[in-house]
């Protein structure tokens, strides 16, 4: 299985910054934008000297989140705050835009020159709790093709992630196949049903004996008692609450439970050289 292209190691993990709310949030109370830029840096450096192989910038604590349309103060900060993480590290960075707003996610990562994107409703309609959240497929590929630069922006697609329900219900395994023969994902997310919950491991061994050549990222709930496990299984994950103090997402980085984590991967991916 080979690794997506934008990761040197076999098995990438991606941590998150979770950006305090941001101007335009309900939850905003005036931090200043060198305020979000410090704590934005400061996360995201534990995460690269704890080791992880990429990092996600995402406005989490914007909730309740709009679907597609941000304010424009939101989508200036994220932009400015995402090139100063990508300017002061060395690994990988991408954005995620809550919730699914997928044309500012691509317009950001590409005139910040960003990585990769993740991507919450990529081929199904799903129902959430903030409303529904049409497939986003056409319009992304489409930007893609068009932006300065974003053919190299990679596409990270959830699969009936965790808060949607898909309508009509369809299997996970059709949304899977859809999202990377028909929408053009570089890689698919599953995860468990809410943040830091883990997918169950026979629902990833069915996607990968369905598709062995498929790219197949964990989106919630890895750590270090099932890392051995999912990691066998997966191509890589995206880890935001272990990452925490005490296991709370709302938490700060802990560095200590990055390195934990970090150690146990090496440890996966050694066990499958």
């Amino acid at each position: 299985m080979e690794q997506l292209k934008l990761f040197e190691v076999k098995k990438p993990i991606i941590g998150m910054v979770h950006l305090p709310p941001l101007p335009g949030a309900p939850k905003y109370r005036g931090a200043s934008l060198r305020e979000l830029i410090t704590f934005a840096l400061d996360e995201a450096k534990a995460l690269e000297e704890g080791g992880v192989d990429g990092i996600i910038v995402e406005n989490f604590h914007d909730y309740p989140y709009l679907i597609e349309k941000n304010p424009l103060a939101t989508v200036i900060a994220i932009s400015i705050i995402a090139h100063e993480v990508k300017t002061h590290v060395s690994i990988p960075v991408g954005v995620n835009i809550l919730f699914n707003d997928v044309e500012h996610e691509m317009y950001v990562a590409s005139t910040v020159e960003l990585d990769f994107v993740r991507i919450e409703g990529f081929v199904d309609f799903l129902f959430s709790d903030l409303g529904i959240l049409a497939p986003a497929s056409a319009r992304v590929m489409r930007l893609k093709n068009e932006l300065p630069g974003a053919q190299k922006i990679a596409v990270l697609a959830d699969i009936q992630g965790k808060y949607t329900y898909a309508f009509p219900q369809r299997s996970l395994l059709n949304s899977a196949r859809d999202a990377l023969e028909r929408g053009g994902a570089d890689a698919v997310i599953v995860t468990g049903e809410s943040t830091g919950q883990p997918v169950r491991p026979e629902t990833v061994k069915s996607l990968r004996d369905a598709l062995p050549d498929a790219r197949i990222i964990i989106g919630s709930g890895l750590t270090p008692d099932n890392v051995q496990v999912l990691l066998s299984l997966a191509d890589g994950a995206i880890v935001g609450t272990y990452f925490k103090k005490d296991g709370l997402v709302t938490n700060r980085i802990d560095p200590q439970r990055v390195r934990k984590l970090m150690g146990a991967v090496k440890a996966v991916r050694k066990a499958v050289l």
